[in-house]
């Protein structure tokens, strides 16, 4: 998570969601893990919000 928010730019709203049915609060990001994205990567961005689920590092992606 650390390394994906740090990849967009500062302007970018990200809302990140738990990937697991645990619904937790993604607190310390450098413990987390991206498992999808919208939009996609390699999309254009002009100005859309981008919203991330991760999992804890250790689980898997669902």
């Amino acid at each position: 998570m650390k390394a994906a928010r740090g990849a967009l730019d500062s302007s970018t709203s990200i809302t990140v969601n738990d990937a697991s049915a645990d619904d937790r609060m993604v607190l310390m990001e450098s413990n987390w893990q991206v498992c999808s994205q919208t939009p996609a990567g390699g999309t254009a961005l002009d100005g859309q919000p981008v919203e991330l689920t991760a999992v804890k590092f250790g689980k898997s992606c669902p």
